[in-house]
C-alpha cells in the first residue's frame, strides 16, 4: 500500500482551528469567571435599621404628631447616628421641627425642639394660658402635674363684699375641670437640671371668659385649687356655701345629735 500523504496546508489549517477552540473556551471560562464574581458582589446583603421617618414633607416650625410618622428599613451607613427609632419615637411626639424634613428621610432628634422650649404651641387654638401662685396647700403638697384637672374656689366675705346679711364667709365655685399645663417650669416632661418636684405657680388652659373670672376671683378674695381624680369629667353641681349657713348646718346636726338614742347591750 502507498503511504497516505498528508497536506501540510490542511494541517496548519486543523492546528489553527484546534488552537482557535482552546481560546475560545479560555475566554468563556474567564467571562463566566468574571460575572460569577460580580454578579456575587452585588448580591452582599447591605445591613438595614428601622427607622422613624415622616409620612409626608414636615416643614419648619412643624409640631410633630403621632399621626405623621411611619418606619422604614435604610441602609445603616445613611442613618444619622441621633436617629430617631420605633423604640423611642414617644419622646419626639408633639415636639417642634427646627428644620424641614422630606417624606421618607430618616429624623434626628437634633432636628426637635424639646417642648418646655415651645409652650405657646402646648396651648390649644383659642385658648390661653394663666400662670397664678400656689404654696404647699394651695398646690395638693406639691403632687399637682402637668396634664391634671383641677377645680378652683374662691373663698371672700361677703359682708366686706357690700352684700352683708351677717352671713360672713363664703365660697364659690370659680373653676371646673380646668387643665393644668405647667407646674413651675416643668410641661409634661421634667426639664433636665431642675428641681421638678417643687414650684410656687401652676400654669392653667383657659377660656379667656375663665382668665377673666379667675383674675377677678384673686383680687377679691381667696382661691383653693381642688384637684380632680384621673379622668373624671363630671360637672359636681356646685352652688356655694355660706358661713352662716355653714353653722346653722352644724347647729341643727348638734341637735339631732343629741336625740339619737344609743343602744347598749340589751338596754
Amino acid at each position: 500500500m502507498g503511504r497516505l500523504k498528508i497536506n501540510r496546508n490542511v494541517m496548519l489549517l486543523a492546528g489553527a482551528i484546534a488552537l482557535g477552540v482552546v481560546a475560545a473556551m479560555l475566554s468563556v471560562n474567564y467571562v463566566r469567571k468574571r460575572v460569577d464574581e460580580q454578579t456575587a458582589a452585588a448580591k452582599v446583603e447591605v445591613r438595614k435599621t428601622t427607622v422613624v421617618v415622616p409620612k409626608r414633607d414636615l416643614e419648619q416650625g412643624a409640631v410633630v404628631t403621632a399621626d405623621d410618622l411611619s418606619t422604614r428599613d435604610v441602609p445603616a451607613d445613611y442613618i444619622p447616628a441621633d436617629a430617631v427609632t420605633p423604640e423611642n419615637y414617644l419622646g419626639v411626639v408633639d415636639r417642634m421641627l427646627r428644620a424641614p424634613v422630606r417624606e421618607g428621610a430618616p429624623i434626628s432628634s437634633s432636628q426637635l425642639v424639646p417642648l418646655h422650649r415651645q409652650f405657646s404651641h402646648v396651648i390649644a387654638a383659642g385658648k390661653v394660658g394663666y400662670t397664678m401662685e400656689v404654696d404647699e396647700v394651695n398646690s395638693v403638697s406639691g403632687m399637682i402635674a402637668p396634664g391634671d384637672a383641677v377645680d378652683v374656689l374662691v373663698t371672700f366675705n361677703r359682708d366686706d363684699a357690700g352684700g352683708g346679711r351677717g352671713e360672713g364667709e363664703r365660697v364659690m365655685p370659680l373653676l371646673e375641670n380646668v387643665v393644668v399645663l405647667a407646674t413651675g417650669r416643668q410641661v409634661g416632661e421634667g426639664v433636665e437640671g431642675e428641681d421638678n418636684g417643687s414650684f410656687s405657680s401652676i400654669t392653667l388652659e383657659l377660656e379667656p371668659t375663665q382668665a377673666e373670672r379667675l383674675a377677678v376671683g384673686r383680687k377679691v378674695g381667696q382661691v383653693q385649687v381642688l384637684l380632680r381624680s384621673n379622668g373624671d369629667a363630671a360637672r359636681f353641681g356646685l352652688t356655694g356655701l355660706t358661713e352662716k349657713r355653714l353653722t346653722g348646718n352644724m347647729q341643727r346636726g348638734s341637735v339631732a345629735a343629741r336625740d339619737v338614742k344609743y343602744i347598749l347591750g340589751n338596754r
